[in-house]
């Protein structure tokens, strides 16, 4: 663009104007298929939509009074409107409404504007809303998520303003511990001559740690899993060392404690238990 023209620039080079505006234009924002441009109207305090194909100009938003009023269309009111940013998915235009020191969102189907940030009044306090202050912003840039916008101020600044709010947390299910079966258990290592004899040594993850004498008829009787690995007939009944891949020591720690004694260890933090 130029002080009062939007250009267009082919692939081949050829220059041709798409639209002319006597208050200038400031602020300029181009929609994902290229198809319309939006413009920042810094004399007449409006935003306007030119469509590149006709040159077409519309207001979208903005009385063309000098005031600071939300709305929708020409109900809403800008002062002095310069930077713009549109949503990765072109519904929505973030405005840096400089000398009314805010941040305002204009939706693109409907001219809906809001204040996103700022009271209103010339400062630098950090917030939400209207508890935030800016001093003239003047250009604005969106995140590739659309989630985060920088704010250049005219006191040459840089401030971040969250757009939506950040995702809550992922919920678990609770971890449900079963009763205990440890008596009964320990009572099944007595009188059966299936179960294996000796102790048995893991080599647990990439750098093979060692968790060592764990006793093999032990692990037959707390889980069907080792039962079956130590079953008459396996290799590894008689094997001295298990390597255990894809984990890691502090993990198949806790489970090898939690088959030998029925406490389960999280590892939320040193010594903590479930």
């Amino acid at each position: 663009a130029t002080k009062d023209s939007l250009l267009h620039v082919s692939a081949a080079g050829r220059v041709r104007t798409v639209a002319t505006c006597e208050g200038g234009f400031f602020g300029l924002a181009v929609s994902p298929d290229g198809s319309t441009v939006f413009e920042a109207d810094f004399d007449t305090h409006k935003i306007r939509r030119v469509e590149v194909a006709t040159g077409a100009v519309t207001a979208i938003a903005g009385s063309g009074e000098n005031g600071d009023a939300d709305g929708v269309g020409d109900a809403a009111q800008f002062c002095s409107p310069v930077g713009l940013a549109l949503s990765p998915d072109g519904s929505a235009l973030f405005v840096a409404d400089s000398d009314n020191h805010k941040i305002r969102r204009v939706e693109v189907a409907t001219g809906a504007v809001t204040t996103l940030a700022g009271s209103g009044e010339d400062g630098d306090a950090d917030g939400v809303g209207d508890a935030a202050q800016f001093s003239c912003p003047v250009g604005v840039a969106l995140s590739p998520d659309g989630s985060t916008l920088l704010v250049r101020t005219g006191n040459t600044t840089l401030r971040q303003v969250c757009v939506a709010a950040p995702p809550p947390p992922p919920s678990f299910a609770p971890i449900v511990v079963p009763p205990s079966t440890l008596g009964a258990d320990f009572a099944k290592t007595r009188g059966d001559a299936s179960l294996p004899e000796g102790k048995v040594t893991f080599l647990v993850g990439d750098d093979e740690e060692r968790i060592e004498h764990v006793s093999k008829n032990l692990l037959c009787v707390r889980s069907e899993y080792y039962g079956k690995m130590f079953g008459i007939g396996m290799k590894e009944r008689d094997a001295a060392e298990i390597t255990v891949p894809k984990t890691d020591l502090a993990s198949f720690t806790a489970f090898i404690d939690y088959l030998c004694t029925d406490q389960l260890d999280l590892g939320e933090g040193e010594g903590e238990q479930a």
